[in-house]
């Protein structure tokens, strides 16, 4: 079966030729331009599927490592055997922002330690490329991940921790209570209410009937650890709802996994073991 080749988007093909796909081409010069002037890889991402126009016949939907690909991608103006799309000075000058962008490993380091592979759930290792991008690997099941750098991986763990912050129900449902006493505790809260009700009331009478009522309804209380723990960062999260950059302390105590995706993007194992 013959290899499939795949060309940078905005090129394919003609007579043996690489040339330009001119409606490619415009998207291309809109979405440099529009990240120059300080648009985000999702809001870039965004616009591009709105567009209608498709990263590659088979896929359908457009992601942050797209862009990221098609900005460090310098085919698009340092010419070669690939008609120029840009200006070689735009093109310096993404160059130049995307360095300046790319955060040191020093920063990443907490992420790291949390990071996991998403089919396996093994820790994945971090292999630094030649220009900013990075590779991270599976020694365990090998699963593929798209490259990234180290200041995309922390923004996309910034945007899933700020998401939970503005909407705190996703840490789960609410827990279900159960409010019915036992036969046992219906018999024993009467009994207290009638010695509470004597003129006087007698201590050592009523308060061994007291610890029994309340060793009986802890028997009937529905709610678990995980409850509580849902409870709590549902709390933790309502406390961070104007956040507008990442909080560590609030990483640290809400949560237990970041879950690497095949595309670079992430998801988060909460501390109750719930992943959004």
């Amino acid at each position: 079966m013959k290899k499939i080749r795949y060309f940078p988007f905005g090129y394919h093909m003609v007579n043996g030729k690489i040339v330009t796909r001119p409606e490619e081409n415009a998207l291309l010069q809109e979405l440099f331009s529009d990240y120059l002037n300080g648009a985000s890889l999702q809001q870039l991402a965004d616009y591009a599927e709105g567009t209608g126009i498709r990263f590659r016949e088979n896929t359908e939907h457009w992601n942050k490592n797209m862009i990221a690909r098609m900005l460090d991608d310098e085919r698009y103006w340092n010419a070669g055997d690939f008609p120029p799309i840009i200006s070689k000075e735009m093109g310096s000058a993404i160059t130049s922002m995307r360095k300046q962008k790319a955060t040191t490993y020093s920063s990443i380091i907490f992420i790291q330690k949390k990071l996991v592979c998403c089919s396996c759930g093994e820790k994945l290792r971090r292999i630094k490329l030649k220009s900013s991008r990075i590779h991270w690997t599976c020694k365990k099941c090998g699963t593929p991940f798209c490259l990234t750098t180290d200041y995309d991986l922390l923004q996309a763990v910034t945007d899933k921790l700020l998401m939970c912050c503005h909407k705190p129900k996703i840490a789960g449902r609410n827990p279900t209570t159960n409010n019915s006493l036992s036969i046992q505790a219906a018999r024993l809260t009467n009994e207290i209410n009638q010695a509470m009700n004597k003129r006087e009331v007698d201590p050592n009478e009523l308060l061994p009937l007291i610890l029994e009522c309340a060793a009986e309804k802890y028997k009937t209380c529905s709610i678990k650890e995980a409850d509580h723990l849902t409870i709590t960062l549902k709390a933790l999260f309502q406390a961070h709802s104007n956040d507008t950059t990442l909080d560590r302390e609030l990483f640290e105590r809400a949560v237990k996994q970041v879950i690497l995706q095949p595309d670079a993007s992430v998801q988060f194992r909460l501390l109750n073991d719930i992943v959004v």
